[in-house]
């Protein structure tokens, strides 16, 4: 009992001296440096920031704020940022609260979901053949002008005239799916997980069109009599003959990077153009203007060399990907770390779970995976 007694007189002057304006902080400090007063300010955290998130499910710093303006409680201008404190039954209270009640699911705030819809490589043809790529040998893919080559991730378009017989062929990739593409003309391609690329099996006289969606990396054969162009809905890049990446998984997330040559960018609904060097990152704006700026392209470029490479992105874009890579579910559950920004650098052939255990190591998040699922707390 006297123990229990000693406890709360510590309590009571530890809420005294955060709710005295005039306390000196070497006498805080002094304060601080007992485990138990430490422990307590944790608790007050803890209590805090599940009273707001869990209790009242709204506007936390609103919620929050008419709470303390009602306690008439205090900010010590230094130590309780983030942290409000109380009465001492206020702290009893969400004590009792905290130890006896636990939520039985916590609160998330943002979910990537992977594309499910189907598995593996699949070449959809003129005559709505589907072939599993993956699966598929030689003889077994539609006409004569195709091969797998021997690595078994590379469909090769053999050259043919360009009044040669032509259809519309498709290409798509799951999630965890990586595949290289030579068209007819010679120009290779590098498909990104879940992405769709739409070709014809011969290119007719006049240009050479392609429609993107997802990510993919071209190396363009050059012909100066032929326009390469690569469509992603409304957005045009048109090219003779060079290196770049189109990434396009959403309207928002709309870039065209170069890395070799010269290309075109132009949005056919706002009209808008412009020109991109090796180099230059193209981004297309709300208003369809375009956003042209110098980036460093390996972030671009290693994906086909078989690495993650972030440069300065927030942890929500890096968690998308291992998403859209591992055809895993993310889940945000302290949203504060989505726009924690990250360097890294990792290697996609390796399992999830050392892509995790690196990304532990470069701040206070803590990343955890159960079965399917990874969540971010």
């Amino acid at each position: 009992m006297d123990n229990i007694k000693q406890d709360m007189d510590k309590t009571d002057r530890l809420l005294d001296a955060l709710d005295d304006p005039q306390i000196k902080d070497e006498e805080l400090e002094r304060m601080l440096s007992d485990p138990d007063c430490a422990r307590d300010m944790r608790l007050l955290e803890d209590c805090r920031s599940y009273f707001v998130r869990e209790l009242l499910e709204t506007d936390s710093d609103k919620a929050w704020g008419k709470f303390a303006r009602k306690q008439r409680v205090k900010r010590h201008r230094r130590l309780l940022v983030g942290f409000v404190s109380g009465a001492a039954s206020i702290l009893l209270l969400l004590w009792v609260f905290r130890f006896t009640f636990q939520p039985s699911v916590q609160r998330e705030f943002v979910t990537f979901l992977p594309d499910t819809s189907f598995s593996n490589v699949v070449l959809c043809t003129g005559d709505g053949r589907k072939v599993v790529l993956s699966n598929s040998k030689t003889d077994s893919l539609p006409g004569n002008i195709m091969v797998v080559s021997d690595s078994g991730k590379m469909l090769v378009y053999e050259p043919v005239e360009p009044d040669s017989e032509m259809e519309m062929h498709t290409l798509s990739t799951s999630s965890g799916c990586f595949y290289q593409l030579c068209l007819s003309d010679g120009t290779r391609v590098w498909l990104n997980a879940e992405s769709r690329l739409r070709y014809p099996s011969v290119f007719p006289e006049g240009e050479r069109v392609v429609e993107l969606q997802g990510e993919g990396f071209f190396k363009v054969a050059h012909d100066a009599s032929r326009p390469f162009k690569v469509k992603v809905g409304d957005l045009v890049t048109e090219v003779l003959g060079t290196e770049f990446n189109v990434r396009a998984y959403s309207i928002e997330d709309t870039h065209v990077t170069l890395l070799q040559g010269s290309v075109r960018v132009t949005d056919k609904v706002s009209a808008a153009e412009a020109v991109i060097r090796p180099g230059e990152d193209a981004f297309l704006r709300e208003d369809g203007s375009f956003e042209i700026k110098n980036v460093d392209t390996d972030s671009f470029y290693l994906w086909i060399e078989g690495y993650f490479y972030f440069d300065n992105e927030s942890l929500a874009e890096i968690m998308r990907e291992l998403c859209r890579w591992y055809g895993v579910r993310v889940v945000f559950r302290d949203e504060t770390f989505m726009h924690l920004r990250l360097h890294f650098l990792a290697e996609r052939d390796l399992p999830v779970d050392n892509a995790l255990k690196l990304l532990n190591m470069m701040g206070d998040m803590k990343i955890t995976r159960e079965g399917n699922t990874i969540f971010v707390d």
